[in-house]
């Protein structure tokens, strides 16, 4: 079993989608200072990418958590910023730990040759 998981993983990216409520959203824009998190936890998520020496398949999306409210809510995201990896619920509300954001990037990634 644990084959067909690696060799799925082989051929799909890793998305880590973040949801921040600060910036556009809908058809008004939230102050950077409402959610201090929210920049925070982008900088951390991009930050822990390139440290992993930005492998190739491990895409960074960022989208609006008012505008994808319906999507965020689906993966648990209540309070943003929310932080999904392959659309799994990571973390939300506070800005995520590096450490464990690194260690779950490389559970996802496929094995090395």
């Amino acid at each position: 079993m644990g084959s067909k998981r690696q060799a799925a993983s082989k051929d799909r990216p890793i998305v880590m989608t973040i949801y921040p409520i600060a910036g556009r959203q809908l058809f008004f824009k939230v102050p950077e200072s409402f959610c201090r998190e929210c920049d925070l936890t982008i900088r951390a998520v991009k930050q822990v990418v390139v440290e992993l020496g930005n492998p190739p398949g491990v895409q960074v999306r960022i989208k609006p958590w008012l505008n994808y409210l319906a999507q965020a809510l689906f993966r648990g995201g209540w309070h943003p910023p929310v932080v999904t990896i392959n659309g799994k619920r990571f973390s939300q509300g506070v800005v995520p730990d590096a450490a464990a954001l690194r260690a779950a990037l490389k559970k996802n990634l496929p094995p090395k040759e």
